[in-house]
C-alpha cells in the first residue's frame, strides 16, 4: 500500500522525489514552499494540496520530506507543528541527522546522491539512496520506503554521508568546473566545446572498470615536461596556468 508523503520543498529534489514515489504509487499528500508560484506547480500534477506555511503540514502524512537548502532547516524545523508521528527526514548530504532531534519523535534522512534538477526528472533505480532513522524501526521504514524507487539503497551514518558528499564534490562540481574552463579555452579560441565531448564520455565510462588511478593519462603522468611547458605558455590567463601547474604536479606526484 501506498504512503502519503508530504513535501516541504518545490525545487530539483523535491520535484525528482515526487516524480518518483507518485509513479511507485504513493500519494503526494501535499507540497509546501516558501515559492508558492513553484509549489501550486508541482502539486498540480499529483492533485495534491499546496502552500507556503510550514505550520500546515497535515497530521495524517506518514513522511514529511524536507528538500530545502541547508541555510534554511533551522527555520523550516521551528515552524513545523508539534507532535507529528510522521516521519519528518532531511535529504541533505552534508547535514546531520540529529538537526531534526528537537523538532519531531520520528526523524532520518533520505539522501539520493545524484545531481539533480527539476527540468528533466530522472529515473531512481540505480540512483544510490542512503538512509538514516533515529531507530530501528525507523531506518527500516525508510529503507522499505526508498527500495520502491531505488535499486540502491544503504544504511549510512551522517558522518559517512558527509564523506560521500565531499567526495562527489571532487567527483561532480570540481569535474564540471574543469569542463567550464575547457569550454571557456575553446571559446575563446572561437573552437568547439562539442568535439569534447566522446573523450568526456570515454573517461567515465572506464570507471566502472578499474580503479580511476590506473586510467590517468596525460603528459603529466608520462613525466613529457616539454609538452607541459608549452601548454602554460599557450594560456594567457594567470590563474589558469597555476590550475594546470597544480594539477599537473599532483597527478606527477601520486
Amino acid at each position: 500500500m501506498g504512503h502519503k508523503i508530504t513535501f516541504i520543498g518545490s525545487g530539483n529534489v523535491a520535484t525528482n522525489l515526487a516524480q518518483a514515489f507518485d509513479r511507485a504509487g504513493h500519494k503526494i499528500l501535499q507540497v509546501i514552499s516558501s515559492n508558492s508560484d513553484r509549489s501550486r506547480k508541482l502539486a498540480k500534477r499529483f492533485g495534491a494540496y499546496y502552500g507556503n506555511s510550514v505550520t500546515s503540514v497535515d497530521f495524517n502524512a506518514d513522511y514529511v520530506i524536507l528538500c530545502v537548502n541547508d541555510e534554511s532547516y533551522f527555520n523550516v524545523l521551528e515552524e513545523l507543528p508539534k507532535g507529528l508521528k510522521s516521519v519528518v527526514c532531511h535529504t541533505s548530504g552534508p547535514v546531520s541527522m540529529e538537526v531534526i532531534k528537537s523538532y519531531a519523535l520520528n526523524y532520518g534522512v533520505f539522501y539520493p546522491l545524484q545531481s539533480l534538477r527539476k527540468e528533466k526528472c530522472i529515473d531512481f533505480l540505480e540512483v544510490p539512496i542512503f538512509i538514516e532513522g533515529n531507530s530501528v524501526d525507523v531506518t527500516e521504514d525508510l529503507m522499505k520506503l526508498a527500495d520502491t524507487i531505488s535499486n540502491q539503497t544503504k544504511e549510512v551514518s551522517s558522518l559517512e554521508r558527509e564523506k560521500y558528499h565531499l567526495a562527489a564534490v571532487f567527483a561532480n562540481n570540481f569535474t564540471n568546473l574543469m569542463y567550464t574552463l575547457a569550454h571557456r579555452y575553446l571559446e575563446d579560441e572561437s573552437l568547439d566545446f562539442k568535439n569534447l565531448i566522446p573523450i568526456i564520455n570515454e573517461t567515465a565510462s572506464r570507471l566502472s572498470e578499474r580503479d580511476p588511478a590506473s586510467w590517468q593519462t596525460g603528459p603529466a603522468k608520462r613525466g613529457d615536461s616539454i609538452i607541459m611547458q608549452k601548454h602554460i605558455d599557450m594560456l594567457e590567463d594567470q590563474d589558469l596556468k597555476e590550475i594546470y601547474k597544480q594539477l599537473s604536479d599532483y597527478i606527477r606526484s601520486n
